[in-house]
């Protein structure tokens, strides 16, 4: 039944097209790997298919956790509105693995020849079929096999190799973290450790098992290094007192010299072409108010091409990667931090082509050596894992993750070989005293190996909201005050920003993202039901309420510029705020002030809600961590970083007075304060446990 159509209950599934089709008539696409997972258990309806069963049939040879196959699960009650507690189409068979509930039908579009009704000719003709006729018919069986080859080879081979069998190899174990990999075309391993001296250096290695050579020494600090084609050079970037600088190496550290100044700001992962001519990197905002974009560095000379324009209402293009023919540059372009896609550019120039529609967190893209595959990291189905998409486009294959935390892939060009970044994280909610001093912050959402972040204090300080990985997807979640009684708000796989409470601590609004779409979501909290209250064809960000709780504001693109919106909380009727730039926004507890922070540039301004001059409260705000800055009771509380050690909490009493810092924010893990009514405590992601190694998957076809 792997292909052929069938019904089940009130809905038809056709495995070919990875569709589902409901009542209505409207479709629902499936992906592919759901697709499998509902058709191994519709191929065993009413039998228990156990979970080894399962997995060895959609993931053959691949490296995944439960967690992929959990997900599966979810996301087929989600599409038949079934529920664990009382299944009606999959049941959980503890322990063991599941069973489709109920009756299967195949639906075959063809009539069988054993009882279709012969028409025979020759009764009109007065003759019977010859050796003519038998050649025509012959002829024409012939002409179907060799479509039905054509297609095969067309679409069953391109799937061969998306499905590929990888095996996992750990590269390093050292004592703290590795990052930044870089493989060679041959697989030899270039990354960033800390040294003896306590900074971070370039490393090599040949084998997971061999000694790595320590290629970089001295004051400075490296970061991203990458191979030349022929193995024989290093290019890294540097940082030191005097600043950030693009250098190139012997690989083994020898000969160094600067090739050009690095003008990126947090990402400085490049790219060396084919030919060994040209290096590509992002460069950095050349003003104020534009993205980062991607260059082309000579090797001979230092002089630079730029490549990319990427809108000015964006963050930015990142991570570029040469294809294997160096025609073609890869690229990572973000509308804001964790909202990007994949696109492609020639290296001539020209108008870029999107190959994901994701809209979701995307940490690193390679070629493979075939120049017709991409590998990257995203977060687009949950966790953050390494994913393989046709260059052309299409839908994107798990390679690996599920649990595991992978990002920025590399690829080596003559082996097929992906190394990546392997991180292992505990962040759990921690509570502390804002008041100056050391005092310990105390856990209050302990679990093992999974992420809680994002917290929100209800208006009366008795329910905590947040998020959490602990189900095996980005979920919402609410407990007691202090962390207890934890109980899912959603269960859905689909990306979910931070919550935000209504005035009367009943409703809590996020946006979710639905391929290029996002959407602004309210939840009741008594009840979890959820209503869309408005869809964003642009992209809506870092919703919350008016003061009265009849609306809503967000940062949206919708006029082509990041402005604030506001959208009635009943109707979604919505209206631009903002003409001067707007990403994230609240009211104040009177209802006379908005507070606005923008994108292209630091701080938070105050303005009259009904519009007037504004006034900058603080430089220190940004606007793409705006789940790091709230207004309570004793005014306005944000995180910011004074210095190089942890991050600290400050606050500004009102719009006027100079900010004020309090106390320090150890082992800060991910964007998002709550702060009690009075101000004495702060809720933060604290990181119980942070350690990355690198890993490879060895292509086996």
């Amino acid at each position: 039944m792997a292909s052929q159509r069938f019904s089940l209950l009130d809905r038809i599934v056709d495995p070919s097209l990875n569709r589902v089709t409901g009542p209505s008539g409207q479709p629902i696409q499936v992906e592919p790997k759901i697709m499998q997972v509902l058709c191994a258990l519709a191929d065993r309806a009413g039998e228990v298919v156990t979970r080894d069963e399962l997995m060895q049939r959609v993931w053959p040879g691949v490296f995944v956790t439960d967690d992929a196959l959990h997900r599966a699960i979810r996301e087929l009650r989600r599409i038949f509105d079934d529920e664990p507690d009382a299944p009606r189409v999959v049941e959980t068979i503890r322990k063991v693995g599941y069973r489709l509930l109920p009756p299967v039908h195949r639906l075959d579009d063809r009539i069988s020849t054993a009882t279709r009704p012969v028409r025979d000719t020759s009764q009109l003709t007065g003759t019977r079929p010859g050796r003519a006729h038998d050649f025509r018919m012959a002829t024409g069986i012939a002409a179907v096999i060799l479509l039905i080859a054509i297609v095969w080879w067309a679409t069953g081979r391109r799937g061969v190799e998306t499905e590929a069998s990888v095996r996992f190899v750990p590269l390093t174990s050292d004592p703290g973290n590795e990052v930044d990999p870089a493989l060679s075309a041959s697989g030899r391993l270039a990354y960033v450790a800390r040294a003896a001296d306590g900074r971070a250096h370039i490393f090599t290695r040949t084998a997971a098992d061999v000694a790595a050579a320590q290629v970089t020494r001295g004051e400075s600090t490296e970061h991203a290094p990458a191979w030349s084609p022929d193995e024989a050079r290093l290019a890294f970037v540097r940082m030191d007192d005097r600043g950030c600088t693009i250098a190139v190496a012997a690989a083994d550290g020898r000969e160094a010299r600067t090739l050009a100044p690095c003008t990126a700001t947090d990402e400085f992962r490049m790219s060396w072409s084919p030919d060994g001519r040209l290096l590509a990197v992002t460069s950095g905002a050349t003003t104020a108010r534009s993205p980062s974009h991607i260059e082309v560095i000579a090797l001979a000379d230092g002089s630079r091409r730029r490549i990319t324009e990427p809108p000015s209402a964006h963050s930015g293009d990142s991570s570029p990667s040469f294809s294997p023919d160096g025609r073609e540059l890869a690229f990572v372009r973000s509308i804001s931090g964790s909202i990007s896609d994949i696109f492609i550019v020639a290296v001539e120039g020209g108008a870029p082509r999107r190959v994901t529609t994701d809209n979701a967190d995307v940490l690193g893209v390679d070629w493979e050596p075939d120049g017709r595959h991409l590998v990257f990291s995203s977060d687009r189905a949950g966790g953050i894992s390494v994913w393989r998409v046709d260059a052309r486009g299409g839908e994107p294959a798990l390679l690996a993750g599920g649990g595991a935390k992978l990002k920025h892939p590399t690829v080596a060009r003559r082996t097929g070989t992906i190394a990546y970044e392997d991180w292992q994280y505990e962040i759990n909610l921690h509570e502390r005293s804002t008041a100056p001093g050391e005092t310990a912050p105390v856990p209050i959402s302990p679990t093992s190996d999974r992420w809680n972040f994002h917290p929100a204090i209800s208006p009366d300080g008795t329910r905590l909201a947040f998020q959490s990985t602990r189900s095996g997807q980005y979920e919402l979640w609410l407990a007691a005050r202090d962390g207890s009684n934890a109980r899912p708000l959603t269960r859905s796989s689909i990306y979910k920003s931070a919550p935000r409470w209504s005035p009367d601590g009943r409703r809590l609004v996020f946006t979710t993202r639905r391929g290029a779409c996002s959407d602004i979501v309210i939840l009741n909290v008594d009840d979890g039901s959820t209503r869309t209250l408005l869809v964003d064809a642009a992209s809506a960000v870092a919703p919350s309420w008016s003061a009265d709780g009849r609306s809503i504001y967000f940062g949206s693109l919708r006029s082509g510029a990041w402005e604030i919106w506001n959208a009635d909380a009943s109707s979604g009727a919505a209206r631009q705020v903002t003409t001067d730039g707007g990403y994230a926004a609240l009211e104040s507890a009177d209802g006379r002030w908005l507070y606005v922070a923008r994108l292209d540039r630091r701080g938070l301004w105050r303005r009259p809600r009904d519009g007037g001059a504004e006034t900058l409260v603080t430089d220190r705000v940004i606007a793409e961590q705006w789940p790091n800055w709230g207004l309570y009771d004793r005014g306005i509380y944000y995180v910011t970083w004074p210095d190089e050690g942890d991050p600290c909490l400050a606050v500004v009493a009102d719009g006027s007075t100079a900010p004020r810092l309090l106390t320090r924010l150890p082992a800060y893990a991910w964007t998002g304060i709550a702060v009690s009514r009075d101000g004495s405590q702060v809720i933060y992601a604290h990181a119980d446990r942070r350690a990355a190694n690198i890993g490879a998957l060895v292509v086996q076809r």
